[in-house]
């Protein structure tokens, strides 16, 4: 069992670094324009309309010309309950038909602006240059639609309509405003649409609201259900309650005019969102995207592009309530959408938060940390039912799972391990003692108490877990890699977590500490290497599965690679030389969020160039949009959203994770900077990323040396940083003070920091 790390360093406290860059310390501090652009409108709602959204309602615009279509989304309509799955539904749809206008126009261009969150729609016709700018306000809690002619007055001619995404929903018009309200099985929902004209005309009809001769206008669209997941029932409100909160919410935001509207977005999206910058010197290329990906995928700028599309999808997907994203965000058309648009916990609801912490969206994670605590904590819950029907304690769930606490399909056993591993990530970086011992370790030491009732042992006292899968291919078998990993990561991180409230003095049942670093000792840590140099996917592999060249998608056997910690080229090369023999075996192809968990697995072995050829594999154009486990057919659309197929949104946010992973890493509990460069990335400027222990980073290269490096520690831990390639000649503090740096073994740097300070490190090439 592997518990020693290559680099010890127990008796110092748990070291993190946060690094952020300042304009003494680099040159390349103007940021790359980053925005999806194209010469003509969507044609297919999955493969080419674009996606806006502030956490909890989303759209996607379409861009047509004569007609325009923008589907919308919120995140909590679901049909089904706490007894029956269901599925996330589409809400509806607006439209827009313009009068008097054909579909030809030119100096067309539809966009969205990654800077900015927010797409546009521009073109001429008969001498008239029409603009239309879309966003989803997280301040107003509203999708903001602006439709202006500049240059000219009175040239808006149209009409508007809502239409919900069920039949038979009562529809009502006023004299400026639109309203859908329905039931489904255990919710109710609204949506409500305010027309604001600036001159012209307003006409209401019975199923829509006509604009005539308008200098501009302003569309302000709401919707919600009554969903709330720390109730009893996930249901708190009325369906009258609920439209008297929506119709305050919307009057509320029409108190604002157009330009304050869209101020208020900027100056709550753009901070965070500016928090991460990846400059790799490549400029806004001069075809559209959907050129730059079907020819042109060698592209630097696709590379910067793609890493922050994961980062503005996030934070357009995952902010607000606490519940998080499903297999496609927030972004769905379909009512019987593939999966259903569940929380699907074998790795896909995972991945979703995978770049969460290290790509600086620290609050972006809390609505799934949040929905964890809450179901595991249920006492009548569906999570902790399960566990009690096997007679153990705990709380453990199935693979997939509605919002109402409902779980069904197989027995995910290790998901509750695997969830655990979240809630401990988001304290190692942030270090939030509070947060731990009132949220994290309870959880985290049910999970433990779960396990502890359920191993058994084998052999010289071994304890597996008994009749466990690995997803999604059979056998059941006892100790299967995929659940003795996640177990020893659970049994890892909670001796973590023990060890850290007992150095804040916190008192912790000493029983629950002999039985956890009793039942650790003992357990097999799943990382075995089989008769071909693998990592062994089964103990006993009864169907032979466990072959040279199974190119499954599932890469279960190397979680302790990836997300885990347990396989490390600097911690024992024989188990990495096994990882990548299996990575090798399984190929560089699969589906869309397969090729982005590649991507994170090689950048761990620390190649660069292998992780890179992935991340070229998973930006291959894909155009299917039905159900394939093919692994010639994953990639991205023409949209970049991420091609299972269809789309499943998790990839997108793997392949983020993946290029962090290449930058920075800090998961031995020591920080080492551009691990697994590529080649292709002869120079760059990262600003922002962060490490373990609520340290960021802002650093910069040329020809794969570090040439300049800044740091600001949050929480004023001891810094410790591997660093091969570039040796630490001098450490100093923003005041030009020389802090005392310590080598503890080869390449091995570590120095004190205090909270709020940044460091600015002296670097020289390693000869």
């Amino acid at each position: 069992m592997i518990q020693n790390k290559l680099f010890s360093f127990r008796g110092f406290p748990i070291l993190f670094i946060w690094i952020v860059f300042t304009l003494s310390s680099c040159t390349k501090t103007q940021p790359v324009t980053l925005k999806l652009w194209y010469t003509h409108p969507a044609t297919n709602w999955m493969t080419s309309a674009l996606p806006i959204g502030n956490g909890e309602l989303g759209a996607m615009f379409f861009g047509g010309v004569a007609h325009e279509q923008i589907q919308f989304n919120e995140k909590t309509l679901w049909t089904g309950s706490t007894t029956e799955r269901g599925a996330y539904q589409s809400f509806g749809d607006l439209y827009i038909d313009f009068k008097n206008q054909d579909s030809i126009a030119t100096e067309y261009r539809r966009e969205l602006s990654l800077d900015d969150a927010i797409g546009t729609v521009s073109y001429q016709q008969n001498g008239v240059q029409y603009l239309r700018e879309y966003f989803v306000s997280y301040p107003d809690k509203a999708i903001v639609m602006r439709l202006s002619t500049p240059g000219s007055k009175g040239k808006l001619n149209f009409t508007v309509s809502l239409s919900d995404a069920r039949p038979g929903t009562n529809l009502e018009v006023d004299k400026s405003s639109i309203f859908l309200h329905g039931n489904l099985d255990l919710l109710s929902y609204e949506a409500q649409l305010k027309v604001l004209n600036e001159g012209g005309t307003l006409i209401s009809d019975s199923d829509k609201l006509s604009i005539e001769e308008a200098d501009a206008v302003t569309l302000l669209l709401v919707a919600a259900t009554n969903f709330d997941l720390s109730s009893a029932t996930y249901v708190t409100e009325t369906a009258e309650q609920l439209h008297n909160r929506l119709t305050n919410s919307l009057q509320q935001a029409t108190t604002k005019n157009y330009e304050e509207l869209k101020a208020a977005h900027l100056n709550d999206y753009r901070p965070l969102f500016n928090r991460v910058q990846l400059n790799l010197n490549a400029e806004l290329p001069t075809i559209p995207t959907d050129e730059l990906v079907r020819s042109h995928k060698e592209s630097l700028y696709l590379d910067m592009l793609y890493f922050q599309y994961g980062r503005y999808l996030m934070l357009s997907s995952s902010r607000g309530m606490n519940l998080p994203n499903n297999l496609q965000g927030i972004w769905n058309n379909n009512n019987t959408p593939p999966w259903q648009c569940d929380i699907h916990s074998n790795i896909n609801v995972q991945m979703n938060y995978w770049p969460a912490e290290n790509c600086n969206l620290t609050e972006c994670h809390q609505p799934f940390l949040q929905y964890i605590a809450t179901e595991a904590q249920r006492p009548d819950g569906s999570w902790q039912q399960l566990a009690r029907s096997e007679g153990l304690r705990g709380w453990t769930i199935k693979t997939q799972s509605n919002i109402f606490g409902y779980t069904d399909w197989n027995i995910n056993r290790p998901a509750n391990a695997w969830y655990c591993m979240h809630l401990w990530q988001h304290y190692a970086y942030t270090l939030d003692m509070d947060y731990l011992n009132t949220i994290a370790f309870p959880v985290m030491r049910s999970a433990c108490e779960y396990w502890f009732d359920r191993l058994i042992p084998v052999a010289d006292g071994i304890l597996v877990a008994p009749n466990e899968w690995s997803p999604e291919q059979g056998p059941w078998e006892d100790g299967v890699a995929y659940a003795q990993q996640l177990i020893w990561q659970l049994f890892s991180e909670t001796t973590e977590a023990v060890q850290a409230l007992q150095e804040a003095k916190i008192p912790i049942d000493e029983d629950f500490v002999i039985e956890l670093t009793s039942k650790f000792n003992q357990l097999d840590n799943g990382v075995t290497i089989g008769p071909w140099g693998q990592i062994r996917e089964w103990k006993e592999d009864k169907q032979q599965l466990d072959t040279l060249g199974n190119q499954h998608r599932h890469l279960s056997q190397l979680i302790a690679l990836y997300p885990g910690n347990q396989i490390s080229n600097l911690r024992n090369m024989e188990y990495a030389d096994a990882a990548k023999k299996t990575l090798e075996s399984r190929g560089d192809l699969g589906t869309g969020w397969s090729r982005a968990w590649k991507i994170a697995c090689w950048a761990r072995l620390l190649d660069g160039d292998h992780a890179y050829r992935l991340l070229k594999s998973a930006l291959s154009l894909s155009t299917m949009t039905v159900i394939s486990m093919d692994n010639d057919k994953g990639g991205v659309y023409e949209n970049l959203l991420d091609s299972h197929p269809p789309f499943q949104i998790d990839g997108n946010f793997g392949a983020t994770a993946g290029i962090a992973e290449m930058l920075l890493q800090s998961h031995q509990e020591f920080i080492q900077l551009l691990p697994a460069l590529p080649t292709a990335w002869k120079s760059g400027y990262v600003k922002g990323l962060r490490a373990e222990g609520n340290f960021t980073f802002t650093f910069e290269w040329e020809e794969a040396r570090l040439t300049a490096c800044s740091i600001q520690s949050g929480a004023g831990s001891i810094c410790r940083i591997y660093s091969p390639n570039s040796r630490i000649e001098a450490v100093k503090s923003m005041d030009g003070s020389t802090v005392e740096v310590t080598t503890d073994d080869e390449n091995m740097y570590s120095f004190p920091t205090e909270k709020g300070e940044t460091y600015i490190l002296s670097l020289q090439k390693n000869i």
